[in-house]
């Protein structure tokens, strides 16, 4: 589910605040994410919010959560899929995320208050 090793080679990397700073700009690109597939998306709207959240997720040591979003990428052939796929995406993201926030002190800051660097177009 989470790779702890790269967990602590990036917060080794970027320091304590920095590494928090990033789960939590994750964490809401990721509910952003959601809240753009709740509105609808084409299926190259779609794609480019796969291959984002494949390459975060993987980044910040979500394993599980890149490999299906990696799968996805391959699977996918049509938007009659995407609110299936997308669903155990997200499972698979909450999961992974209440995993994650359980074993560390990480995104003190209220996610609401973190803007995010990247927009999904």
């Amino acid at each position: 589910m989470i790779d702890w090793e790269q967990v602590a080679t990036l917060q080794t990397a970027v320091g304590r605040d920095d590494f928090s700073t990033i789960m939590c700009v994750f964490f809401k690109e990721v509910e952003e994410a959601n809240a753009q597939l709740t509105m609808g998306v084409t299926t190259d709207q779609f794609r480019d919010i796969l291959h984002f959240v494949k390459g975060s997720a993987l980044s910040v040591g979500f394993v599980e959560l890149s490999e299906q979003c990696a799968q996805a990428e391959g699977d996918f052939t049509g938007s009659h899929q995407i609110t299936s796929i997308w669903k155990e995406i997200l499972t698979s993201y909450e999961k992974s995320k209440e995993h994650f926030l359980s074993n560390t002190e990480t995104c003190i800051t209220p996610i609401g208050q973190i803007e995010p660097r990247f927009r999904h177009s």
